[in-house]
């Protein structure tokens, strides 16, 4: 027989020995395990806390069924009720929840069969049919975690037995059925016409969703019209809303709602207590599907992107967005078909075409390519840097905090890819400089994958500043670290370039040789990345030097105290991913940390602090100004033009008394912050 021992004052006891800051952390128990464990005991995680299993009087629908709680006939009003519900279900189970716990508390679903109406059968076909398609879209994209979705079926089959085609069909029939009534000069009911609106929503949701499913570049145009009319159902919806049964809530604060039981899959969860769970109300159910939708309306625009680092852009903007599970599986789904980008291209020619426009690489060259071991040199590295670059884009698909988790992951992966470009450069240069002694192939691959590299790193710090995981104190090592990186990209950058002399020098001198030989029209935009990665590195660098005049002025003190400062800690764990080759990682022992800067800073060091990164953020202003608009830097524009009034300020002694620590306010731009002192 168990004996149970009250350990709460041990416990307590035992974290009080820990240090600030410190966690308890075990081979099998880390931050990940404490952070998704389900709080025993608490009403709002604990659903067995409820106490609420008294209240579940049916076991199935058919005993619902016998027993004459499930009537298989409705009329308009209740059609319309269950219609609605079953969209507020869909919409729980798409923000987190379990689908038993969701969609299939509704009993109609389990008996389909025995539905003597039409309009019914029909809107019950169709759910199930799209609980079907996003399962699928979702689990084969691989763009969610735990906490996103929830792919298990508990053992029930969510395939209705109809094709897509044969449910539409079923659809347009009871529509038809309703608009008949009209043309023999009658009148068409508000509760028939609300039915229509769920009709046609039900109708073009699995119409979209299907197109995703079974996508192909030529279908794009009719994705995209199909999308505007599912928009567009939603608002005849939101004015209908009170047409249908509205749920209830009893005085034991349970839902009821006509063939629905809210609590008749809890027992068939797993041992762990199930979580809390709430089914979204109607407002808040539109609300959903208008973003729902609008993301991916947007995402139908990544056909627009050309080429990889537009690709890479677009993926970037849209998860600024902060779209759904949903939304951002479709598009990873749409880009990606089989290895082909929109099912059309291999994903290798595009990153063949940026490699090209990278650093113009002489393998590329067409006599150089035909020969045997030059193009199965670079078929091998390309196919080599397709998975580790569909990697970095499906991460961009995930929920940000996971997202910086998975790039955190892909830098040994990058770094690997790019030991291996080292290899593959020094092959084709023997291969090459065997045949020309001019030809130069060393780091025309390499200098690529290591500007990805760098990217990837720098991407990884900025989220942190956009799940508000960094403090104010933290803010000078992160910025010292991406100045560092930006001179990484700049170096890449300036190396891509000479590659690119380099080959058009060679490529000159075959023209020479071959009269008939065309040269290619290379695609020159080194410029504008070599303007944004200095404005980057400029900026950051005027941060830095802010945070180093508020830390002299006193401003950190409350961070910074001696007793608990372990600053050497917190750094190397901050950046404990960048433990790679290349780039060379940014050691502590070479980090002005802002303990050492304090400690020997002369009388007044902070005017000239504050200064220079004045001066830096000017510098910024007078470059993003003379950018030419297509390129969208108003943002940016914004955010330097407030720095710099904020830093005037400060030079001229604004709020120099105060202890309070500056503000890094990221309003305007999720990663950019302007500085507020108070």
């Amino acid at each position: 027989m168990s004996k149970w021992e009250d350990i709460t004052a041990k416990f307590a006891s035992a974290s009080r020995s820990l240090p600030l800051g410190h966690l308890v952390t075990d081979e099998n128990f880390g931050l990940f395990e404490a952070m998704s464990a389900i709080e025993l005991m608490d009403p709002k995680m604990d659903a067995g806390m409820l106490c609420n299993k008294d209240l579940c009087k049916i076991g199935s629908a058919e005993e619902a069924i016998s027993a004459g709680l499930l009537p298989l006939t409705l009329d308009l009003k209740d059609t319309i009720g269950v219609s609605d519900e079953l969209v507020c279900c869909i919409c729980t189970w798409l923000d987190g929840h379990s689908l038993a716990q969701t969609v299939l508390t509704c009993l109609y679903l389990h008996a389909v069969p025995q539905i003597k109406s039409p309009v019914l059968t029909s809107i019950c076909n169709a759910a199930l049919k799209c609980c079907e398609l996003i399962n699928y879209i979702v689990s084969t994209s691989g763009c969610y975690e735990e906490e996103d979705f929830s792919t298990c079926t508990y053992g029930y089959n969510i395939n209705p037995g109809f094709s897509t085609s044969k449910i539409i069909a079923m659809l347009k029939d009871c529509e038809e059925d309703i608009n008949k009534k009209t043309k023999r000069g009658g009148e068409v009911s508000p509760e028939e016409t609300a039915l229509i609106h769920r009709l046609n929503f039900w109708k073009y949701f699995l119409i979209v969703l299907y197109k995703v499913q079974t996508f192909e570049k030529k279908h794009m145009s009719s994705l995209k019209a199909d999308l505007s009319k599912l928009f567009h159902t939603v608002a005849p919806i939101i004015s209908t809303l009170d047409a249908g049964t509205q749920p209830l809530i009893n005085e034991q604060k349970h839902r009821q709602m006509i063939g629905y039981e809210y609590l008749i899959n809890q027992k068939l969860l797993s041992s762990t207590p199930p979580r809390y769970i709430e089914i979204m109300d109607r407002s808040k159910m539109t609300e959903y599907l208008m973003r729902l939708f609008a993301h991916m309306d947007l995402m139908t625009r990544i056909s627009d992107s050309t080429t990889l680092s537009s690709i890479i852009r677009f993926f970037v903007r849209f998860s600024e967005q902060t779209p759904c599970t949903l939304s951002r599986s479709c598009l990873f789904h749409l880009f990606l078909v089989e290895g082909k980008v929109l099912g059309d291209e291999p994903f290798t020619k595009f990153i063949k075409h940026e490699i090209r426009t990278f650093s113009y690489p002489i393998s590329f060259f067409s006599p150089h390519y035909c020969d045997g071991n030059v193009k199965q040199t670079v078929d091998t590295f390309l196919e080599e840097t397709s998975i580790c670059i569909q990697n970095y884009i499906q991460a961009m698909c995930h929920n940000k905090g996971r997202q910086r988790r998975k790039l955190g992951a892909l830098l040994p992966e990058l770094n690997e890819l790019y030991k291996k470009s080292e290899n593959y450069d020094s092959m084709l240069h023997g291969y090459l400089s065997a045949t020309d002694p001019s030809a130069n192939h060393l780091r025309s691959f390499s200098c690529w994958v290591l500007f990805i590299t760098v990217e990837v790193m720098i991407k990884y710090l900025l989220i942190g500043w956009e799940l508000e995981l960094y403090s104010i104190h933290e803010a000078h090592y992160v910025y010292c670290y991406l100045e560092y990186l930006f001179s990484w990209l700049r170096q890449t950058v300036i190396c891509g370039q000479d590659q690119i002399s380099s080959g058009e020098a060679v490529e000159k001198k075959m023209a020479k040789r071959n009269k008939n030989m065309k040269r290619r029209k290379r695609e020159k935009n080194h410029h504008m990345v070599l303007q944004m990665t200095n404005v980057y590195q400029m900026m950051s660098h005027g941060y830095i030097k802010a945070m180093e005049g508020f830390a002299i002025q006193g401003k950190l003190e409350g961070y910074l105290d001696r007793k608990f400062d372990q600053e050497e800690l917190r750094f190397r764990q901050r950046f404990a991913p960048f433990a790679i080759s290349m780039p060379i990682p940014l050691e502590f022992t070479n980090y002005p940390s802002l303990s050492f800067i304090i400690a020997n800073a002369p009388s007044g060091k902070e005017q000239d602090l504050f200064k220079e990164s004045l001066e830096n953020f000017t510098s910024v202003k007078d470059i993003l100004e003379r950018i030419p608009p297509q390129h969208s830097v108003d943002y940016l524009a914004k955010v330097v033009k407030m720095n710099c009034v904020q830093m005037s300020l400060v030079v001229k002694g604004h709020n120099k008394d105060s202890k309070k620590p500056p503000i890094l306010d990221f309003s305007i731009c999720q990663n950019v912050p302007f500085i507020k002192v108070i």
